[in-house]
């Protein structure tokens, strides 16, 4: 029993390793297709969302997905008449996770909501596409990461109906 757990434990690092790797080699690529200046955000979001199973994986893509929109919303609307400093960057993130709260959103995307925000409102200033990139990849990301994760378990369901 100990044994086959340890396999098990095993196999599933084994799989995380390789769906990390391929995800995120898949997720950069696509990004730069689609003109992404940022393609390092579609990784990004791939290995913060790819869980060990697809209902975890999709859960966790959709609050990224919120937050990210949440964020660059509020970032968008809001820091271009203020100034970049960290008395801004904590208004704004207040604002953004109030608001998340008042959407009965859960910590997830509070999280989401704040990283957006800070890497919006200190890129955005410096390279005028960063929050739609941010958007786009993290949409990027989270697609490939669910589609990593339903061709891998396939695969992984077609080995043990092989047996």
């Amino acid at each position: 029993m100990e044994e086959t757990q340890s396999l098990n434990s095993s196999e599933n690092i084994t799989s995380l390793i390789w769906k990390l790797s391929i995800g995120s080699t898949l997720a950069w690529e696509i990004s730069k297709f689609f003109g992404s200046s940022h393609p390092y955000l579609g990784p990004v979001s791939l290995i913060l969302t790819i869980q060990s199973t697809m209902d975890k994986t999709i859960s966790l893509s959709i609050k990224r997905v919120i937050g990210t929109m949440i964020g660059i919303v509020v970032t968008v609307i809001i820091a271009s008449y203020l100034k970049v400093n960290g008395w801004t960057l904590g208004l704004l993130i207040l604002i953004g996770t109030y608001i998340a709260k008042y959407l009965k959103f859960d910590k997830k995307v509070f999280h989401q909501v704040a990283l957006t925000i800070l890497f919006v409102f200190a890129f955005e200033h410096q390279s005028k596409d960063y929050a739609m990139d941010r958007m786009r990849d993290t949409l990027v990301g989270v697609l490939t990461a669910g589609l990593i994760q339903f061709v891998w378990s396939s695969l992984i369901s077609r080995k043990k109906g092989l047996k």
